[in-house]
């Protein structure tokens, strides 16, 4: 058997497959011999019917058919497997050399597979003649016995990745001291939600109080039969809140029942479409005052908000919580860093297919959100400031993105040989149930309830401890945090972002994998 294969771009491959006579003989030969060892023969036990007994009992173009299809699989899978290429997908199979757009190409094919033009034009002497029918029946199955038979195919391969040099890195691990500001703050917050309310003998809104006002917004067209007296009822803790717009900071020095004004003009741009580029007067008519008292900071608050006997006892709580998430913080820039050297580094030919399927179900994510934000794409696209071309664009790149890390990631775990073992799993189990709010229970119990669920786990525990292990490779300068966030810039809250669109982007790209595989599944079948 003679082979070529052609890469094509974009994981595209054709390969050329050529097979003398002798070797198509002996396809025909696999299948008598298959037929013969079922028995069935009246006279014959099984295996030792003779062909021309066989023929009497099986259609001649029934046994061709049954060849062609079990040469093409067959060989099909020999060339995959000897050449290390994994099919995606439905592969693309016809009869004879590739296409003859490129002649060049075409022909050095022919001549590596030893076949001319000419010798696959004329018939061999020593095959059988053919019956008048013949032509019409090779039309429907090409194969004919003692006749040498050619083909290609055409399909998308499972990308391969030339992976950059992840050993070695230089990382910054952001550090910062805990300092006794951050922890009066963290008690600050305590307080604040721990104060009560508590009746006030003053007449006057204070910064602090809790106030009950009706709010009513008049916009400068509308006409004033359409304005209501009835507002909508709202809670302010005065000068406490970022509320926007910020009437509650004109309720200062009011009394119950004042009416305060606050003009606001509303942005081009913004979201809701009836009040863009609008001017409009939010009324507040104050309804109830009261005022709000703070906890003192003692050994009897500290009781009060949890298991400690003292107050250092929760300051001390409250430290240990301030180093944990600044510890989680340093390994998420950690990770962080070592997942764009990949991204960046990594050259790989996405197959179309592939980020058509991850940019559709982006696509489709996006949508399910807008709808329930109660808007359209329309209002979407004009609210960010870009047309829905440029939209769909973008989801395009991010969906490219997601799956350039994935093959990215997988490559790397298959050449540091890394696998996740009980612990790791156990491990990530716990992070799991931390992330969602669940039991490790439940996340247990998900594993053996839930089809897939199980290999996700074992895919996010794998993937864990390769970033693990790209760190403990790395060379790691610890920076002060303040610094590292400076040289990060405005991209600071981009980049934390990015990091759930990673995890996003790795979900979709496992989804179309998944997808692609069930359809070759299909087709095999």
């Amino acid at each position: 058997m003679q082979v070529d294969v052609r890469e094509l771009g974009a994981s595209r491959v054709t390969v050329y497959v050529s097979l003398d006579a002798g070797e198509v003989d002996s396809e025909f030969d696999k299948t008598w011999n298959q037929l013969s060892q079922r028995g069935g023969i009246k006279g014959f036990r099984p295996g030792k019917a003779p062909r021309s007994i066989l023929k009497r009992h099986y259609d001649d173009e029934m046994i061709r058919a049954v060849t062609y299809d079990t040469l093409l699989q067959e060989r099909f899978s020999q060339v995959c497997e000897d050449n290390e290429l994994r099919p995606v997908g439905q592969p693309q199979m016809e009869v004879g050399p590739p296409p003859d757009e490129d002649q060049e190409l075409a022909d050095a094919i022919k001549d590596k597979a030893g076949v001319a033009d000419e010798e696959a034009d004329e018939p061999d002497e020593d095959a059988p003649e053919a019956e008048g029918d013949e032509e019409e029946a090779e039309d429907a199955v090409p194969l004919v016995e003692g006749k040498p038979f050619d083909f290609h195919v055409t399909f998308t391969v499972y990308p391969r990745c030339s992976l950059p040099e992840m050993s070695g890195l230089n990382l910054q691990r952001p550090v910062a001291d805990i300092a006794h500001e951050m922890i009066d703050e963290r008690l600050e917050q305590l307080r604040e939600v721990n104060a009560v309310e508590v009746e006030v003998e003053r007449e006057e809104v204070a910064e602090g109080d809790l106030v009950t006002a009706d709010l009513v917004m008049v916009f400068e067209d509308s006409d004033e039969d359409e304005e209501s007296d009835e507002g909508q009822e709202q809670d302010f803790v005065v000068g406490q809140r970022d509320y926007d717009p910020p009437i509650d900071r004109e309720m200062i020095g009011h009394r119950v029942g004042d009416t305060v004004e606050l003009e606001v003009d509303y942005p081009e741009d913004h979201p809701d479409e009836a009040i863009a580029g609008t001017t409009g007067t939010m009324r507040a008519t104050i309804k109830s005052l009261k005022g709000r008292e703070l906890p003192e900071l003692d050994d009897e608050f500290a009781k009060s908000v949890g298991d400690y006997e003292t107050l250092d006892a929760l300051r001390d709580n409250i430290r240990e919580q301030l180093v944990k998430d600044g510890e989680d913080y340093a390994n998420e820039a950690l990770r962080s860093q070592a997942l764009e050297h990949l991204l960046e580094g990594v050259e790989v030919e996405l197959p179309e297919e592939f980020v058509t399927d991850a940019a559709q179900h982006s696509a489709a994510g996006l949508m399910q959100e807008i709808q329930r934000s109660g808007m359209t794409v329309e209002d979407f696209a004009e609210a960010v400031g870009i047309d829905e071309e440029t939209l769909a664009e973008n989801q395009r790149a991010r969906a490219a993105s997601g799956l350039k890390l994935h093959f990215a990631l997988e490559a790397l775990i298959a050449q540091w040989e890394i696998e996740a073992d009980e612990d790791d799993i156990a491990t990530e189990m716990q992070r799991m149930a931390d992330e969602t709010g669940n039991s490790l229970m439940m996340v247990q119990q998900a594993t053996q309830l839930q089809p897939g669920f199980g290999e996700e786990l074992l895919e996010r525990a794998t993937r864990t401890k390769l970033i693990a292990a790209v760190v403990a490779k790395a060379e790691v300068t610890d920076v002060a945090r303040e610094e590292y966030e400076a040289n990060l810039g405005d991209d600071a809250s981009v980049e934390e972002a990015d990091e759930d669109e990673v995890a996003d982007e790795v979900a979709v790209a496992d989804e179309v994998e998944g997808s692609q595989a069930e359809q070759q599944e299909g087709d095999d079948n």
